[in-house]
């Protein structure tokens, strides 16, 4: 899998960050590693709620990637759903149900790392076409399952 320019990736991210935001996704945050790590740029944090939504979040968002033809390096967490993460190379996503992301909190662990400016419009956790929860595709088959 060939690396994105940084401009590619933080775009990207701000799309997938829209996609989590149109399945109600909550505290949408995205941290700036790449000056930290060298196997990632972005992590970017979402908080679903309960882990049918988490599944349904990172199946919009695996199913934006697909569109793409693109699929995540890894893909872990989906059975549990509390904490969900999508590897795509230069960025990761973690989907986490609200007591998962408190006990592990990648804010607090990665403090150092700025906060990179998703610029969502005003109201984006409101985001049109939302899907139910029940929507997301099981039979997706993606490698790490």
């Amino acid at each position: 899998m060939a690396r994105r320019t940084r401009e590619e990736t933080e775009s990207l991210v701000r799309e997938l960050a829209l996609q989590a935001a149109g399945v109600r996704a909550q505290d949408i945050v995205a941290l700036d590693v790449g000056p930290l790590v060298d196997y990632t740029d972005i992590l970017l944090l979402v908080t679903g709620g309960s882990a049918r939504r988490n599944r349904a979040i990172s199946e919009r968002i695996t199913r934006h990637m697909k569109d793409r033809d693109e699929l995540p390096l890894s893909r872990s967490g989906r059975d549990a759903g509390t904490w969900i993460c999508l590897d795509y190379v230069d960025f990761v996503v973690h989907v986490f149900d609200q007591e998962t992301r408190d006990h592990y909190d990648l804010e607090l662990l990665w403090a150092d790392a700025e906060r990179f400016d998703l610029q969502l419009p005003e109201g984006a956790i409101q985001a049109p076409e939302p899907i139910e929860e029940e929507e997301y595709d099981e039979d997706v088959i993606l490698p790490s399952e």
